[in-house]
């Protein structure tokens, strides 16, 4: 069985896409954990469903997806966490298929694509396609490869390394997320990395998800102030790759578990 993990902090996009990931958890035997990053929630506009569980964390000024991210997991039930999201549609078939994937020994998995429900939505004019092809490569013979691209303006497709599907077991191994990683933009590659050069994991890809479009303002808003996301995924990327250097893999699940207030909604 399964648990989606949701961090979320003042993103409206969440009215729209938490009841299919409470169908698609109902459907699978799971539940969805919606994280509340100290955000303003309605709950009003939440289903109503016994799949679906709110955690409240206090006094946060910034959003950070990381440790969010773990503080939710450190609620979940199940042996197979699913970290999706906010913004995206999900569909039973492409989790289904994911969650089997893995499963498998040694693995872990990542949708292959999302695809944007607005065509070129960080309007771009003359460039259709912007990306990267990025190898690590370690002392002890690993290797990772990040292949991440921007949306294609021709058909709306992009790359998904935040939709993350990961035994209990190994995220607890890794002890989770980064927390140490502020801002927007290399949280979930970040992970891509650790799981496969501090576990020797092995990475899979499958389907493509919806992708609910939204503007730079909506992703960065609750971030500290940036002259612009590249500003923010450099500076991450180059805090990241220095403890790689020093063989520092581990995240900061058991320190953000302990550093935040957290407790679960007692009813929605």
């Amino acid at each position: 069985m399964l648990s989606i993990i949701i961090p979320w902090k003042n993103r409206d996009e969440v009215y729209r896409s938490i009841s299919r990931a409470v169908v698609v958890a109902d459907e699978l035997g799971g539940e969805v954990i919606l994280v509340n990053y100290s955000g303003s929630l309605n709950v009003s506009r939440l289903p109503s469903s016994r799949r679906l569980r709110v955690v409240e964390v206090d006094g946060t000024r910034y959003f950070n997806k990381a440790s969010a991210s773990n503080v939710g997991a450190a609620y979940a039930n199940h042996p197979l966490l699913f970290f999706c999201d906010c913004d995206i549609l999900l569909e039973r078939d492409v989790v289904s298929e994911c969650s089997r994937l893995a499963r498998a020994p040694r693995t872990f998995v990542t949708v292959a694509h999302v695809q944007e429900e607005s065509l070129n939505s960080l309007g771009t004019t003359h460039i259709r396609c912007f990306g990267y092809h990025m190898t690590i490569k370690t002392q002890d013979d690993l290797e990772v490869q990040i292949v991440d691209f921007e949306e294609d303006t021709s058909t709306g497709l992009r790359n998904a390394p935040g939709l993350l599907f990961v035994k209990r077991d190994d995220f607890v191994r890794i002890n989770g997320y980064g927390g140490f990683l502020h801002g927007w933009g290399w949280e979930d590659q970040d992970m891509i990395c650790r799981l496969t050069l501090g576990l020797n994991l092995q990475r899979e890809q499958y389907g493509t998800l919806t992708h609910l479009s939204h503007d730079d303002r909506a992703r960065l808003s609750e971030y500290p102030a940036v002259e612009n996301r590249w500003e923010s995924r450099d500076r991450m990327f180059r805090t990241a790759l220095a403890r790689y250097d020093r063989n520092m893999f581990r995240g900061t699940w058991t320190e953000d578990v302990k550093a935040h207030s957290s407790r679960e909604r007692a009813e929605l």
